[in-house]
């Protein structure tokens, strides 16, 4: 995979930005460094970058626009706050028995409400 300017800027953006954004958001903090990129690209770019395992998409329940995650290297499930819709890696330690399977993937998406949401709905 050919390492562009353009590439080079997304996964630096990825890597600030452990939220895990929409292209359209990766855009526009792109456009900032490279003001002559285009949506496209970007389109391009990270579909190239998750083809190639370096970026995982992540389409999120009643969510119309997919995410990126940089974080490829450990399996981890993903937390989303139904108050501030923020989305956390949450360490995946789950207690199963599968002597026999082989996994090659695992997606595991969590709702609910984060710990600084939840204390606001407790003291309100």
């Amino acid at each position: 995979m050919k390492i562009t300017k353009q590439r080079e800027v997304i996964y630096e953006i990825l890597r600030k930005n452990r939220n895990h954004p929409t292209a359209l958001e990766i855009f526009d903090e792109a456009k900032r460094i490279l003001p002559d990129i285009s949506l496209s690209t970007v389109y391009r770019t990270l579909k190239d970058m998750v083809v190639h395992g370096d970026v995982v998409e992540i389409k999120l329940e009643g969510e119309s626009k997919a995410r990126y995650d940089l974080n490829t290297g450990e399996d981890h499930a993903h937390f989303k706050c139904r108050a501030c819709n923020r989305i956390y890696d949450v360490s995946l330690m789950l207690p199963l028995d599968l002597v026999g399977f082989k996994v090659e993937k695992v997606d595991v998406y969590i709702y609910g409400l984060c710990p600084e949401c939840s204390q606001k709905e407790v003291t309100a």
